[in-house]
């Protein structure tokens, strides 16, 4: 039995003590960093792609941030402006609110004195005493509900621009942070083997996803504006948010524009957008696109794909949406460890079994070892498809897992 240290377990308490107040002062930030960790993961690829042309790692990590930047903005200042042409056009119409704003109250109630027995002044003060009055009751409200929202705007600016700063970072530290994850496993190959799943996993889930769908809303704003519908660009931007949810879809877009066409009688570019929408915005990116982008690296099941990204949003709101596909990708790729390690001992024969070990410690080596002066050469070299060596899986048994 071993002796008891006093001085060990009071610094095991400290260290335990202090982990759990770290993640309590975190856990409002949690989401947030969530969020910025998939977001580096997501467009890792394309400062990937960077690195070939350019050898800063800085500069490869603001590439893309500022192209999203200036997709959002620009996208943002779009949407702005048609609302505003659309509700000008509203207030052009005659007879409302623009004719009556520009009436003096008293020349308003003068119209109904033949048939009021109160004095029109008198009438008009009455009135506007009550309209006083009633704002005067509705002013802490407002300055409530005003003081609420901007105090939302502030925290949720503060929020972006941490989740930006955040995956700057992590792109810049990407390989760094690809090297030491193996460690933090007791079995430096099985976490070799895990993160080699998960990411194949997240890749299908997320990249591939994310992909498909920015595809399907660029195809949408081609098909809009040859079809003439107003604002192809933004019905285009709408195409493909909703293509990202699952339950929802692209059709959702297509279907309620090939409505109003049926309302105002323009059945061809109704049945135009029912048929072209089927075919290019469903079948195309779900059949084509998808399979080619993914090029059945995961093997996920489109039902187990529904599940992730649907159930969770009716427990835990639109953050689900993020939450889930990473619980049940975890989840896969522990399962997926387990089955393929545990050939291991199906395995007959000492050559076999070194064989395996050596096709291990070439995938930890190629997986993880980034030379630092020759890091930005061989990245891509490295991991063709992502952070990870392609070559995780040594006994190619990826057909027989789920």
């Amino acid at each position: 039995m071993k002796n008891y240290d006093p001085v060990k377990a009071i610094y095991a308490v400290i260290i335990t003590l202090v982990s759990l107040y770290a993640l309590y002062i975190t856990s409002a930030f949690f989401y947030v960093i969530v969020l910025s960790a998939l977001f580096a993961y997501v467009i890792h690829p394309v400062y990937f792609f960077c690195l070939r042309f350019i050898k800063r790692k800085q500069t490869c990590a603001l590439i893309p941030l500022g192209a999203i930047f200036l997709l959002t903005i620009s996208s943002s200042v779009m949407i702005v402006k048609a609302l505003m042409n659309e509700i000008s056009k509203i207030l052009e119409i005659p007879n409302t609110l623009n004719g009556f704003a520009n009436m003096d109250l008293r020349r308003i109630v003068g119209l109904f004195e033949p048939f009021i027995q109160t004095h029109p002044g008198k009438l008009t003060e009455s009135i506007g005493a009550y309209f006083n009055s009633l704002v005067m009751d509705y002013v802490p409200e407002i300055q409530n509900n005003i003081f609420q929202i901007s105090t939302s705007l502030s925290i949720l600016i503060v929020e972006l621009i941490v989740i930006v700063v955040l995956t700057y970072y992590l792109l810049v530290e990407s390989e760094t942070i690809a090297a030491e994850l193996p460690n933090l496993f007791p079995d430096r190959k099985v976490g070799v083997v895990f993160l080699g799943e998960l990411n194949y996993i997240y890749q299908s889930l997320f990249i591939v996803y994310f992909l498909t769908c920015l595809v399907t809303g660029v195809i949408g704003g081609i098909l809009y504006w040859v079809l003439g519908v107003p604002y192809p660009l933004i019905w285009g931007i709408i195409t493909f948010i909703m293509a990202l949810l699952p339950v929802v879809g692209a059709g959702t877009v297509y279907g309620l524009l090939a409505l109003y066409y049926v309302l105002i009688q323009d059945f061809f570019t109704a049945g135009a957008l029912v048929f072209l929408g089927i075919v290019f915005l469903s079948l195309i990116p779900d059949f084509l696109i998808r399979p080619r982008l993914a090029r059945n690296r995961a093997a996920i099941h489109p039902a187990i794909t529904l599940i992730a990204f649907a159930a969770p949003v009716f427990v835990l709101g639109p953050i689900g949406i993020i939450i889930g596909p990473l619980t049940y990708g975890f989840l896969l790729a522990a399962f997926r460890t387990k089955k393929i390690l545990g050939i291991t001992p199906v395995q007959t024969g000492s050559s076999t079994a070194s064989s395996i070990e050596n096709s291990v410690e070439r995938t930890i080596k190629k997986a993880v070892e980034f030379p630092v002066e020759k890091s930005v050469e061989k990245s891509v070299e490295i991991s063709s498809d992502h952070i990870f060596s392609p070559e995780i899986n040594p006994w190619n048994d990826r057909e027989k897992t789920v």
